[in-house]
This record gives C-alpha cells, sequence and structure tokens, in this order.
C-alpha cells in the first residue's frame, strides 16, 4: 500500500515507556507505524509530565498537566484527578499543536467519556481501541461507539457482546506483541540454575498486583496441588508489584500455612539494575551486587525488567497460570505462549481468546459472582480444577507437551504479532473517510445574539463573566462565582467561555448560564452600554484580558496575591 500523503495518527495510551499492558503495546505499535512510509505518528503518553522530554524517536507529549493552576484545582476530587492521569487537561492543546488527521485512543473506555464535548471531536477522525472485560457491557461504551468512526476491542468476547446489542461498527484488534523478545531459550537450564531452580517446577505468573488478578484462588490452588504431590519439589513465581495496593501477599502466604520459600518474586535494583528470583523478603533490600541500600524492590509499573530478562524469567517457568475475574486480553498470557508455555486461563472474558488446545492453552473453570457497584459478571475462578490442571500439565506426556507447546507460538504469531495487528490497524486507519478541514477553508462561525440566549430578567439583574481558556482558569472560576455570587446574591451569573470547558464549571450552583464565548464579547462598552446603547448587563467582568491577552499576573513572580474577581 501506497499513498501519496503520509496519514498523520496520533496514538494517545499509555507512555511507551510504562511497563503496563497499555505501555507495552504503545510501545509495539508506535515502533512499527514509525517505520511505516505512509503514516506519521505522534504519541500523547499518560504517565509523563506534559511538556517533559520523552526521548522517542517520533514526536511525544506527556499528558499530564504541569500548571499549578490546573493542579490545585482538581485536588482532592477524585474524578478530575482520574480525568487527568488519562491527559483530559492536556489533549486539546496536543490535538491544536500536531492537528492530526486520526485520534487513536487506546484507553479505559471511561477515558473518552467526555471527549464528544472536545471542539476538535467532530472535525477529525476518531478510533478507540479499548479494553471491555465483563458483562453487562458498559454503558460509557455503548454510548461512545456511535460517537466514534471506529470501535476496536482488544478480545473477541467484547466484540460479539457489542454485535449482540446492535452495536456494529465493532472489530476486534489483539494487542500487539513482540514475539522476536519473547522465545524458547537453548541456555534455560542455565537460567534456572542462576536462581536455584533446577531441580524445582516452577509454576508461574506474571500480573499487575490489582483485585481482578485472582492471587488468593492461584494460591489455594497451589496449596492443594502440593498437598497432593508432596514428592514434587514445586514453588510458585509471582512476578508482580509485591508492596503495591492491591492483594497483600505475604498475609495470604501466611494465612494459608504456604511455606515462604516456595512462593517467589521478582527482584530490581533500582540503581544498577540487577534483577533476581528469589524468595520473597520484603521491599526496599540492599542489593546484592552494588550493595546499595534500600534499592532492591519487587517490580513495579515503573521499573521492571526488560523485555530480554521477562523472556528469561517466563523460560524459568515449566507451566503458566493466569486465574483473573475479567480482563481485556491480558498481554502477559500471550508472552507466555510465545515463550513456549503450556498456559491455564480462566475460561471467561478474554480468557475465551488464549484458553483453548488450538491455542496452546487449558481453560481453568469459574463460578458466577456479582461485583458490587457495578454489577458486572466477574469470574471467581475455581482453585481445585487450578490443582487439577496443574496435575495434568505435570503429568503430560514430552509429546503432547511439545504439540501444545508448538501450537501456542503459532498461534501468538498468526494472532497477536506485532506485524499482524499493526497491517489490520493500517488497513482501518485508511479506510476512514471524514475529509480533514483545512485552516485555507475555515467553517464560518455563527455570531452569537445575546437577545436569543440571554433570560428575561432585565439588564439590571445580569453580571456577565467572559473567560475563554484555559483549563486551569476555568476551573478556578468554581471558588471564585461563590464568592460573586456572595457580593451580589440578587443577581444572574453568566459565564461565556469555549465549549470544552462547560463542564468544568457547569456544576456550580453560583452560575445561572453557560455560554459559548466569542471575540466580540471582549468589548466591555457593548456589554454594559454607553450612551444611547443600553447594554446588556449591569456588570461585566473580563479578567482574561487581563490574565490572558497581556501577562500581567506574572509579576516577576514575586506577588504573593490570587486572582480573584473582587
Amino acid at each position: 500500500m501506497s499513498h501519496s500523503k503520509k496519514l498523520k495518527v496520533l496514538v494517545h495510551s499509555n507512555h511507551s515507556r510504562l511497563v503496563t499492558g497499555f505501555g507495552k503495546n504503545a510501545r509495539n505499535i508506535l515502533l512499527a507505524l514509525h517505520k511505516d512510509p505512509d503514516i506519521e505518528v505522534i504519541e500523547a503518553g499518560n504517565g509523563a509530565k506534559f511538556g517533559s522530554d520523552l526521548l522517542t524517536p517520533w514526536e511525544s507529549f506527556g499528558t499530564h498537566p504541569v500548571d499549578p493552576r490546573i493542579l490545585q484545582a482538581i485536588q482532592g476530587d477524585q474524578g478530575k484527578e482520574r480525568m487527568s492521569q488519562y491527559g483530559f487537561y492536556s489533549i486539546d492543546e496536543i490535538i491544536e499543536k500536531c492537528n492530526p488527521d486520526v485520534y487513536l485512543g487506546v484507553e479505559d473506555i471511561w477515558a473518552f467519556s467526555e471527549y464528544p464535548h472536545k471542539p476538535w471531536w467532530n472535525k477529525i477522525n476518531k478510533v478507540l481501541w479499548t479494553t471491555l472485560d465483563s458483562l453487562p457491557i458498559l454503558d460509557q461504551a455503548l454510548q461512545m461507539e456511535p460517537e466514534c468512526d471506529k470501535m476496536l476491542v482488544w478480545a473477541s468476547f467484547a466484540e460479539e457482546a457489542m454485535k449482540k446489542l446492535g452495536h456494529k461498527n465493532v472489530e476486534t484488534l489483539h494487542g500487539a506483541v513482540d514475539y522476536s523478545n519473547f522465545k524458547p531459550l537453548d541456555n534455560r537450564d542455565e537460567i534456572r540454575k542462576r536462581f536455584n531452580l533446577e531441580d524445582e517446577y516452577i509454576i508461574g505468573y506474571v500480573f499487575k498486583n490489582q483485585l481482578r488478578k485472582s492471587v488468593p484462588n492461584l494460591l489455594k490452588g497451589f496449596k492443594i496441588f502440593k498437598e497432593k504431590n508432596p514428592e514434587i519439589k514445586s514453588k510458585l513465581l509471582l512476578h508482580t508489584d509485591w508492596g503495591e495496593r492491591g492483594w497483600d501477599i505475604p498475609r495470604y502466604v501466611k494465612e494459608m500455612e504456604l511455606n515462604p520459600e516456595d512462593v517467589l518474586a521478582t527482584y530490581v535494583c533500582h540503581a544498577c539494575d540487577f534483577y533476581h528470583v528469589g524468595p520473597y523478603q520484603g521491599e526496599d533490600k540492599g542489593c546484592p551486587r552494588c550493595h546499595k541500600e534500600k534499592s532492591f524492590k519487587t517490580k513495579t509499573s515503573n521499573k521492571g525488567v526488560g523485555e530480554k530478562q521477562l523472556n528469561e524469567i517466563y523460560n524459568c517457568m515449566d507451566v503458566y497460570c493466569h486465574p483473573f475475574t475479567s480482563g481485556g486480553q491480558e498481554l502477559p498470557i500471550q508472552e507466555a505462549k510465545a515463550a513456549g508455555l503450556i498456559t491455564l486461563v480462566t475460561e471467561y472474558s478474554c480468557g475465551t481468546d488464549s484458553c483453548y488446545e488450538h491455542q496452546g492453552g487449558i481453560p481453568l473453570k469459574w463460578n458466577e459472582y456479582r461485583e458490587p457497584h457495578t454489577q458486572f459478571i466477574k469470574a471467581s475462578t475455581c482453585p481445585y480444577d487450578i490443582a487439577q490442571k496443574l496435575n495434568r500439565v505435570y503429568h503430560m506426556d514430552e509429546t503432547e507437551k511439545y504439540d501444545l507447546s508448538t501450537k501456542a507460538i503459532k498461534y501468538v504469531k498468526q494472532e497477536f504479532s506485532v506485524e499482524t495487528i499493526t497491517k489490520k490497524l493500517k488497513e482501518i486507519l485508511f479506510k476512514l473517510k471524514k475529509p480533514i478541514p483545512t485552516k485555507e477553508n475555515p467553517k464560518k462561525e455563527e455570531i452569537l445574539s445575546l437577545e436569543d440566549v440571554l433570560d428575561d430578567e432585565g439588564q439590571e439583574k445580569r453580571i456577565a463573566v467572559i473567560l475563554p481558556e484555559s483549563a486551569g482558569d476555568v476551573l478556578i472560576l468554581n471558588s471564585l462565582m461563590d464568592n460573586l455570587k456572595s457580593l451580589y446574591p440578587d443577581k444572574n451569573i453568566y459565564v461565556f467561555t469555549k465549549p470544552q470547558f462547560y463542564q468544568m464549571i457547569e456544576d456550580s450552583p453560583s452560575i445561572h448560564k453557560i455560554l459559548p464565548y466569542q471575540p466580540n464579547l471582549e468589548n466591555l462598552l457593548f456589554l454594559e452600554g454607553r450612551g444611547g446603547h443600553e447594554g446588556y448587563f449591569e456588570m461585566a467582568f473580563l479578567p482574561n484580558i487581563g490574565t490572558q491577552r497581556h501577562l500581567n499576573y506574572l509579576h516577576n513572580g514575586k506577588d504573593k496575591t490570587q486572582f480573584e474577581l473582587r
């Protein structure tokens, strides 16, 4: 496929340097698209600060706000803090700077719920690539599907559920796995010897320590397996952040009366990058190689091992077991398959793309429960079935093991490889038809008629506040409006700002009405009246003139006052 003009694609996801599922997928996709002669790729990376140098070969932006006014305004508000983590307060500026043909958002669906209100949303092509992991399908997904030009989901489970509900513009696109990094190693025995695992039967699990990963079920299944097979020197390797707020793994190990020496962790030195697999010994240990104090910790989302080292860890395992309540795709399952491991996977959600024999997997049975608050159907993987399937793999003859391992490797290459996924993605992107407005032919803005939008309370009962932007300034209005209303309780306050900022102030009880900003509103005499012109407002405040048009609020950074409307 060759095109005369490069397609400019903005990929908005976890920053590509993060060792998360989204981050690894973003890195694999961005690397492949960056090399494509038909595509210009740009990154908007969640988890990195706005304006920071992300050191990528392509143009990239961090999305986490750094404006102290925004940070102050969202502090303590869980909803706003969560949206800031998804890049909500920076994406408008990034869009304006790079002017992409396509916005490709790759995150959980709730990250995009407010995006249809943004000024650029209907001007460019929008593709959402999201994780839907439970039934019933989220209302946000059903609402967003008609709002975007294409919705991609990571698992066929989600596509089938969406289409049953009449949503046809949905297609499965798995996350991309660089299988060149994950493969069976010839020096597997040498690696296991390095960690004193030569004679051990290693059951492995690679995961982020969060509640939907069924750690207690796996520990219970492991215990049952050990009790039924006391002659087997089996150990459980949990490659995760043991110190993260999720499952208190040491507590469960103790409660289940497991030998702590039988449950292994991966340690990484934050000073010299040395890593080691061994029994859990707590956090903030001294590094055995560089001897740096408190630098040796279990892996985290920000500090883990490289792909080469992770492949070595997979090669330490004899079988891979992945029980969960639900999941969008669970990339470690595919990495384990590529490394030649037989995988035990819960037969629910995205697990149905990985758990069957032709996929190199074995399904794990589960019992249904309903998640409080959301009422989602979730899977509680049966510990006794985990133990039974572990026993089956251990006693499996070598021919059957080889057959399953070969199927696993082949399946990943065919269905999840970077080459396969980026080829499908490229085809999808170039099928988008929305014309892109040019700066040479802008759409003429409709002039606002105040007579049509103001209520009939009379000019003497109205106050106007004109503040077109930015996110930080508009957020501040929430506190300033209460003060203004207390000073003038008998007046109705009208706020004029850009539509993308409505939701930041629409819950303020002090604001009577929010209306769209336009440049003619910056004429104070037009607003308040003069001579034969009566005007429309008793008073009009234009703080943007002093704070946005003329930067007289900076004062060399020496002032001790805060901007206020009194």
